[in-house]
């Protein structure tokens, strides 16, 4: 059965269109366009999105949605004067609408009466009961960099446990980007930082990977970049040697050539390596920031990964040792199996967005 939606396409070109749109709309951001690395990550969805959502008049829509993204970094006040009549209609007629808010800021708000938000940034002991999280996007791995094979590890006396990115102050070069980060990192050990949350950074990154680099119990597979990945050319910018297309296989390849990938908060407290971690088919080690995870009323996410909470963030190479240790060969490639499967179903641009009507229906 489909779930219908009443939207106002005359708002497009008022702000930057949601990712739900493309199966009516088409594609709209530069990084799907042929040539970039995430090239193809809507494929499927733009072809099968109509056999479960469909397009409708307000009277006889099951929610509204509003078709861009609500803008709570740049101008929202100015913002929201161009959405007001859309928003007042929807108020008249007694409506629930769907609104995407992004991924990075923690408080938002949206001032929507009956309003269904996304926002993966969420604080999970401030969460508002009408936001949620939802999954980053991105091209399937597996289909793009492993002929859309599982490849599966069977189970080594010691844990594997990959990290290809950036975290600084580790690896990068002596100024001032390492001199901030330095104090970032030793605020969060000291309990200070936590009481500024928009200005955590990385400094939990780096945390994590000293405490696995200091365990003997582990096998490291990290590749410590001195560049952020993400930028405004997309996703590798800085002083790099690799091209867009290597960087990314590099990337892949380093969580499939791991047992175990970390998976903790960056600029928001969100980590888009879990859901990359999970597409590959990989267990991600993630560390608990007081965090929510999409669909997290009915997943217990504790039975697909490591859990490192925020305190045991310093032994956490004993708490993977512990958890590799205890488990079977057996189970543990069954975690890889549903960790594939939990991606393709609720995580995936398909299995999300097939998935709406589940908080349409709180």
């Amino acid at each position: 059965m489909k779930l219908k939606l009443h939207t106002d396409l005359s708002l497009l070109d008022k702000g930057y269109p949601v990712e739900i749109m493309v199966p009516f709309t088409g594609y709209s951001n530069k990084e799907d366009e042929s040539g970039s690395v995430r090239h193809g990550r809507f494929d499927e969805y733009a072809r099968t999105g109509k056999d479960f959502l469909e397009l409708t008049s307000i009277e006889e829509c099951d929610a509204c949605l509003l078709p861009i993204f609500y803008d709570v970094l740049q101008d929202q006040k100015g913002f929201e004067k161009q959405v007001a009549p859309f928003i007042e209609k929807v108020e008249s007629h007694n409506k629930r609408i769907l609104i995407f808010a992004g991924h990075d800021k923690t408080d938002v708000n949206i001032p929507v009466k009956n309003s269904i938000i996304f926002n993966s940034a969420i604080d999970k002991s401030k969460q508002p009961e009408n936001q949620h999280p939802w999954p980053h996007f991105f091209e399937d791995f597996l289909a793009k960099y492993n002929n859309n094979e599982l490849r599966i590890r069977n189970k080594g006396d010691k844990p594997v446990i990959g990290f290809c990115g950036y975290a600084p102050p580790l690896n990068i070069s002596m100024g001032k980007e390492k001199v901030i980060s330095i104090v970032k990192l030793v605020a969060n050990y000291a309990g200070i930082l936590q009481n500024y949350p928009h200005r955590i950074a990385h400094s939990y990154r780096a945390r994590a990977i000293i405490g696995l680099q200091k365990s003997s119990k582990i096998v490291q597979n990290f590749i410590l970049k001195s560049n952020f990945a993400f930028g405004p050319q997309g996703l590798n910018t800085g002083d790099t040697a690799e091209d867009n297309v290597d960087f990314r296989k590099n990337f892949v390849e380093n969580i499939l050539e791991s047992d175990y990938t970390l998976c903790v908060r960056g600029l928001g407290n969100n980590s888009i390596r879990f859901f990359e971690t999970l597409c590959c088919g990989r267990i991600p080690v993630f560390v608990n920031t007081d965090s929510t995870l999409p669909f997290d009323d009915i997943i217990d996410w504790k039975k697909y990964c490591v859990w490192v909470e925020e305190k045991d963030i310093d032994r956490i190479g004993d708490v993977v040792a512990e958890f590799h240790r205890n488990i079977s060969n057996e189970d543990f490639i069954e975690m890889q199996k549903n960790a594939r499967k939990v991606w393709e179903e609720y995580l995936s641009p398909v299995g999300f967005f097939k998935r709406l009507d589940h908080f349409v229906n709180l």
